[in-house]
């Protein structure tokens, strides 16, 4: 993430790997009472789990003493009460729940503002409880699976204890990785407020979207997903994609304010080319590949990527065109490139 431009006399007067170290530590405070709230939850349930349990249990191996209808009737009761107390208080926990994870983001962030306060009122201050939430975020990536770890005598169910784990947790790691991520943002929206021209300043809020929107979309779409970890059908529906779609939205809007003040970067007309891509958006991604090969006409793997966008969208004569010249320079991948030839009638 791009840092806004700052004052030199602050830069000397912080230490910031002291910073570091204490973040450090926080994050792990942190991650500690994230995990010692959902076991709270847990237990809950557990307790009411077997209480159920051990009821109808002692029902049912009393059955054939329970001769008079009103005992019967008794036991039924207490089974019905104890089932009633459960999802009543259930609503209750939940709710408890999710006001202890907005308690435990907010006492992180203030802890990071108490951590500079010789930075007070200065943009590096956001951009450093910026950063913290982001690592904290980062931190909390995967620990679906891992809340209660597999011990090594049960090596053989490990891929069982971790689909159960992220059953359990997925929805409580997405929501307090959602939480953080939109703090980051808040803090960035007012570094921009504080310096509304500043290129850098935007550059980070596109990023903190960037990074937001990319909770959203399915992991096992992206380069690098164990394909053998399981996740939750629930967990990225038509819901996650109106959201994705909609933070994408603002991303692009901060880089087309970036395409604005510096329309000759290139990085800038690459990341517009990536939302688009996430977007579903071909011919506004063309024109950001095209725009990129004005700047830099030697860009081989851009051109590949117009060439595949080309022949994706039915626009074989430039694709066949952009292959010809990958050819002519012995691009290593452009043999490869006319495999996508015919793509577009496949897709339709």
């Amino acid at each position: 993430m791009t840092n806004p431009a700052l004052d030199h006399d602050i830069f000397i007067s912080f230490d910031k790997d002291f910073y570091s170290y204490q973040i450090q530590s926080l994050i792990e405070s942190t991650l500690f009472r994230f995990k010692k709230i959902l076991k709270l939850n847990v237990l809950f349930n557990f307790f009411f789990a077997v209480l159920i349990v051990t009821e109808l249990v002692y029902l049912s191996i009393h059955l054939t003493l329970l001769v008079q209808s009103f005992v019967m009737a008794l036991y039924f009761a207490l089974i019905f009460a104890t089932c009633f107390c459960y999802f009543t208080l259930r609503l209750y926990v939940q709710t408890r729940k999710t006001e202890k994870l907005i308690r435990l983001k907010k006492d992180f962030i203030q802890t990071c503002r108490n951590l500079t306060t010789s930075l007070e009122g200065t943009t590096e201050q956001h951009l450093m409880v910026a950063q913290a939430c982001c690592r904290l975020a980062a931190d909390l990536h995967g620990r679906e699976y891992t809340i209660y770890p597999c011990s090594p005598w049960l090596e053989f169910l490990s891929s069982s204890i971790e689909k159960l784990n992220c059953w359990c947790f997925w929805s409580d790691v997405h929501l307090m990785k959602e939480f953080l991520l939109q703090a980051c943002i808040e803090e960035h929206i007012v570094i921009v407020r504080m310096v509304p021209v500043d290129l850098e300043a935007h550059a980070g809020l596109a990023n903190a979207y960037v990074m937001l929107s990319g909770l959203y979309v399915n992991p096992a779409l992206m380069e690098g997903w164990d394909e053998e970890r399981w996740i939750p059908p629930q967990k990225y529906n038509e819901k996650c994609t109106q959201k994705f779609r909609l933070i994408a939205k603002r991303a692009i809007e901060e880089f087309k304010i970036l395409s604005d003040y510096a329309p000759h970067d290139p990085w800038v007309h690459a990341q517009l080319a990536y939302s688009y891509r996430d977007l579903q958006m071909p011919e506004e991604e063309i024109r950001c590949y095209e725009t990129i090969l004005q700047l830099c006409p030697d860009d081989k793997e851009t051109l590949f990527k117009l060439g595949r966008l080309y022949f994706e969208e039915g626009f074989n004569a430039r694709g066949l065109q952009v292959y010809e010249l990958l050819k002519r320079s012995n691009y290593k991948k452009a043999e490869g490139l006319i495999h996508f030839y015919g793509a577009y009638s496949i897709q339709t």
